[in-house]
């Protein structure tokens, strides 16, 4: 089986930066130093299912999606995505867009 560690390790940069961590933070937390974190992140090292786990724990992510891509997402981690995606509308589309969601879930 092929394992794509460039593509876990870019996986794992989108996550830390979403979640506003440094490489520098995310090796202190994993205690490990930022030069493996950043082999991990451009594919030059494997790393362990064991910190493949732990990084996803500190992350707050599935390790699955960092494995295949795809999300299951939580519920934080989709507040996250949503806000992400409203962040360049200006505040008065941004609310025309939550009301247009809640008549779509009011209506479903």
């Amino acid at each position: 089986m092929y394992i794509d560690y460039n593509a876990i390790g870019q996986r794992i940069k989108k996550i830390r930066k979403q979640k506003y961590f440094t490489q520098e933070k995310l090796a202190e937390n994993l205690e490990v130093s930022t030069v493996y974190i950043s082999q991990v992140e451009n594919g030059k090292t494997k790393l362990s299912l064991e910190m493949l786990i732990r990084i996803a724990s500190l992350l707050d992510t599935d390790p699955g999606y960092f494995i295949t891509g795809v999300s299951y997402t939580t519920k934080d981690y989709l507040k996250s995505d949503i806000a992400q995606f409203l962040k360049d509308f200006p505040p008065e589309q941004r609310q025309l867009i939550i009301d247009i969601a809640k008549l779509i879930t009011k209506y479903k």
